[in-house]
């Protein structure tokens, strides 16, 4: 599949989350009308289950339309963690749900209450099974087009009211056959079911939201697009963070320290540009430079030399050069002083080499002068 936009992505989520909100509600209505009307606890309960899908539905809806908001003033990396949040608020209806249904059939058990259901309510759950497994498949298929960690959450939603509605299905079963009591044993099983898809969905979803970062897979996939660059040495402190769908990474690149400061510049934004290209889900990096490895042992101490450099330099009479080029490297300064054409420097690079010797946080001095054309 080829990857949206974000006006289409957003425009393929609302779709989607309207078809499951219009089938969620023909099928809540339908199971707990016949629950009720014949009396199956198993049937009610999964009627519950699918009135939280629908109640989702429209959760996911509002939320799934804040999220299309991009950056603004107070919001600078955008409003995509509404999707985020709706997971969450997601997860704990389903856990609300999953306790209410247990404590309702725990009650019945303690109590001995006995139902008989009627034949029709087999027939409807096993619409709801095949339902359900359609929007289901529906649903994931469009959540990874659009990677929507919602669409997801409420595609896995749809699964657990397939697989809570084969529960009841069996319950319903034994329950004709004569055991009525197993319909609540599936109504408590179809609870337990809700509880844990919730739980999971709520966890993974908070860990969003304070800024888990992406699989170390994902992160060794992005270092190696970068170390596709020619003229990048090492990356290194790389550190990702989930803004809904979406990953923002930053990370330190080392560069030759002899490069200008515009040709790194330009290596930093090709590898900045060549990780959004591979990786459709980054949306936002930033870059740091480094000329030398970045270890604590290797941290710049120096304060910048150019101007103490420049008096030391006419101090000992130096002078009348066109350039004048510093490299830093394991906190010292190595110098490249530029002259014009024909320029006698014998005794001015005598004189700095003494400035060298004599001035710790020096390294080298070259002197040069323009060739001929």
């Amino acid at each position: 599949m080829t990857e949206l936009s974000r006006e289409q992505r957003f425009k393929t989520i609302g779709r989607v989350n309207w078809v499951c909100t219009l089938v969620d509600s023909v099928l809540s209505l339908v199971k707990l009308s016949i629950g009720f009307l014949v009396a199956s606890p198993g049937l009610i309960a999964d009627g519950l289950h699918s009135l939280s899908d629908l109640a989702t539905d429209i959760l996911a809806l509002i939320l799934g339309k804040l999220a299309q908001h991009g950056p603004d003033a107070e919001h600078p990396y955008g409003h995509a963690r509404y999707e985020t949040l709706g997971t969450v608020i997601l997860g704990m209806v389903l856990i609300l749900v999953a306790v209410a249904i247990g404590l309702e059939n725990l009650l019945a058990l303690w109590r001995g209450t006995v139902v008989t259901p009627h034949w029709i309510a087999l027939i409807a759950v096993a619409v709801s099974i095949i339902s359900k497994e359609a929007l289901f498949h529906y649903t994931l298929k469009y959540a990874k087009l659009t990677r929507s960690a919602l669409l997801e959450a409420n595609a896995w939603h749809s699964r657990s009211d397939s697989l809570s509605s084969v529960a009841v299905l069996i319950g319903i079963g034994c329950s004709l056959a004569g055991w009525p009591l197993v319909e609540y044993l599936a109504a408590l099983a179809v609870a337990l079911l809700i509880g844990h898809m919730g739980f999971k969905l709520a966890w993974n979803a908070m860990q969003d939201l304070i800024d888990r970062g992406v699989s170390v897979a994902q992160q060794t996939s992005y270092r190696a697009t970068l170390a596709t660059v020619t003229d990048i040495i090492d990356v290194h402190m790389l550190r990702s963070r989930l803004m809904g769908t979406d990953v923002l990474i930053d990370a330190h690149i080392q560069v030759a320290p002899t490069l200008s400061v515009s040709e790194a510049h330009q290596i930093n934004d090709f590898g900045m540009r060549l990780l959004k290209q591979q990786h459709p889900e980054i949306t936002d990096v930033t870059l740091h430079i480094d000329f030398e490895s970045d270890f604590p042992d290797k941290k710049t101490k120096l304060e910048p030399k150019r101007q103490a450099l420049l008096s030391e330099l006419a101090r000992v009479g130096i002078k009348g050069f066109e350039r004048v080029y510093l490299h830093y490297a394991d906190n010292r300064v190595e110098v490249e002083l530029l002259f014009a054409q024909g320029h006698d420097l014998r005794d001015m690079a005598q004189a700095g080499q003494a400035l060298v010797a004599s001035t710790p946080w020096l390294r080298s001095m070259q002197l040069y002068s323009r060739s001929l054309d």
